[in-house]
């Protein structure tokens, strides 16, 4: 039985703690991105009257909620030294982690990424492996070094995408995905059954951060690109497009057949428009927007 340490946010961290305890493995401590993003009096109030399901999912488990401002702060290698955990495992987190630090555990620290590796290093791969069109992902864990996403891969499974789903819905499904390997990369992990594997760069791509731009929704595309740009924004950002001095956001969207009364009229002009829909020229079909 291995002592792990979960490091993560979310899905990802529920999915790491659960899997680890669930093949037999025991959670001694957790570090949630609240640490991060709240003052201590800030976090001591949510705690109280709005707690997380972060904080949930730890206490369920009967982890130690660490509690320190970073990872790589003097207060978490305090409290690493206190719980002596054998790996750190990492998920979703979007602090770099020191060289120093991702080499306190004897079996080193270990970051599952939602992706293929080297594809897709970075951000939100969610999001951009769906606005690439892509209908394969997957989820690895690699070990942790000082670029991010460039270790060694450890283990590693494919993830089909479905064509109407979601960013929010991929997530779901790789967490479930690294939920039921991170069991079995613990105990291969203390076998000695791995071998680690480098990453080929020359097949590697980094995503950055998503900003404003990457939410405005561009007509002069095909029909599927417009699909695929939708929904790979979902459910974390809102789809938006531009009509003359109008910002207008896309709740909802159905792609139309672009019918030959439209073909004349400009692309990304409004066609119609009531008080619930809008419909858009695009280059090969009519968007039906719910406002």
């Amino acid at each position: 039985m291995l002592r792990v340490l979960v490091v993560g946010y979310d899905k990802m961290l529920n999915a790491l703690i659960s899997g680890s305890v669930y093949a037999g493995h025991k959670v001694v401590g957790a570090m949630r991105i609240d640490r991060v993003n709240y003052s201590k009096f800030a976090l001591f109030l949510k705690d109280i009257f709005s707690p997380t399901h972060d904080l949930a999912i730890i206490r369920a488990f009967g982890a130690k909620d660490i509690n320190a401002k970073s990872i790589n702060s003097k207060e978490f290698v305090k409290e690493f030294e206190k719980l002596r955990p054998d790996v750190i495992l990492v998920g979703s987190w979007s602090e770099k982690i020191a060289p120093e630090i991702a080499k306190l555990p004897r079996l080193g620290t270990i970051n599952c990424h939602p992706s293929l590796l080297p594809r897709h290093r970075g951000a939100n791969p969610y999001f951009w492996t769906i606005f690439s069109g892509e209908d394969l992902t997957g989820v690895t864990f690699h070990y942790v070094n000082e670029k991010f996403d460039c270790g060694d891969i450890l283990m590693q499974e494919a993830v089909t995408i479905d064509l109407n789903m979601t960013s929010g819905e991929l997530r779901n499904r790789c967490s479930k995905f690294a939920q039921g390997m991170v069991g079995e990369l613990l105990d291969k992990l203390e076998k000695g059954e791995i071998i680690p594997r480098k990453q080929d760069d020359c097949h590697a791509t980094y995503e950055c951060q998503i900003e404003y731009k990457d939410t405005i929704i561009d007509f002069k595309k095909s029909k599927l690109n417009i699909h695929n740009h939708i929904r790979a924004l979902k459910p974390w950002y809102t789809p938006i497009f531009k009509n003359n001095n109008r910002q207008i956001a896309i709740k909802k969207h159905r792609l139309l057949a672009l019918e030959d009364k439209y073909q004349n009229a400009p692309i990304g002009s409004i066609v119609f428009e009531n008080s619930k829909t809008i419909i858009v020229r695009a280059l090969d079909c009519l968007v039906e927007v719910s406002k």
